[in-house]
């Protein structure tokens, strides 16, 4: 299990700097839309194999993939980074995502044992609502903060987000898919995950895991994080800065909630699936955001 534990000095510094910005492939003033929904449209193409988009207009994309066409309209984004360029890449990120995967769904029956659960910022579900307008809400329900769990298909090339006709074909209400997500995620990751963390001693720095796509969807498991948080005195810090990554920290310990956002915001940034820069504490009823100007 050293293999999945790591030393977060060592991730960053092998993470910080190989993801550039959206902002930064366009005109750093953000004035161009023609380069920014150039930038926008090489991420659609970088998302999965067979994806190609075109600009059309200024913050509008035609967007091909292998199993149909859509519209991106980057009005909503365009907007935000225009206004805060450090939230650009990851909002934009999470909103390419956010549409692909919508596409990408198989049109194959689903298998119960498929069912998964992600953790995501709310900005994702809101698209995911926009790309279903008129047609089922998103299969999602609040985390903590800004953070959403949303049900999802674990498919061999792609993670896709559940439908509720997919749900119809498995006779199951959201509650019940979500459920089964959850469960399914515990069963492929909870072994490894605890005994991961038996190795992580009281006392030290930021800790983490990083690896499987799934490793943010622990958020959506508190219950799986209390043996650790119980060697902690129940002082438990703790964050998704992606997809790939979870990092952790004994909260009782000066200057660690410090640390723990300043390596959540440099691994988001560099991430592919940026997810979130919050901190949060464990605490034995779910999670509380951590006020970084009251931690220690």
């Amino acid at each position: 299990m050293r293999k999945i534990a790591f030393a977060v000095a060592a991730l960053v510094a092998g993470v910080v700097g190989t993801a550039s910005s959206v902002g930064q492939e366009a005109d750093p003033s953000l004035h161009d839309q023609q380069a920014f929904a150039e930038s926008v449209a090489k991420i659609y193409e970088q998302t999965a194999p067979g994806v190609k988009a075109r600009v059309v207009s200024p913050l509008e994309l035609d967007v091909h993939t292998p199993r149909g066409d859509f519209k991106a309209y980057l009005d909503v984004a365009y907007a935000l980074c225009h206004r805060d360029l450090t939230q650009c890449d990851a909002f934009v990120r999470n909103q390419v995502e956010a549409m692909t995967t919508r596409f990408l769904a198989s049109s194959a029956a689903p298998d119960l044992s498929e069912l998964r659960v992600t953790v995501r910022p709310s900005s994702y579900v809101d698209e995911i609502a926009s790309v279903n307008a008129g047609k089922s809400d998103p299969i999602a329900e609040p985390l903590v903060g800004d953070l959403w769990v949303i049900g999802v298909r674990d498919e061999p090339t792609t993670i896709s987000t559940l439908s509720q006709s997919e749900l119809d074909t498995l006779k199951l209400d959201a509650a019940g898919a979500l459920a089964a997500g959850k469960r399914n995620v515990e069963a492929t990751l909870g072994a490894k995950f605890r005994a991961g963390l038996s190795q992580i001693e009281p006392g030290e720095g930021v800790s983490g895991l990083r690896g499987d796509d799934y490793l943010a969807s622990l958020l959506a498991l508190p219950d799986l994080w209390e043996p650790l948080a119980e060697r902690f005195d129940g002082r438990l810090y703790v964050a998704a800065p992606a997809s790939n990554s979870v990092i952790f920290a004994d909260a009782r310990v000066k200057g660690n909630a410090a640390e723990m956002a300043r390596f959540a915001v440099e691994i988001a940034r560099a991430a592919k699936r940026p997810v979130s820069t919050e901190v949060f504490e464990w605490t034995p009823t779910g999670w509380e955001v951590v006020d970084l100007a009251k931690a220690q």
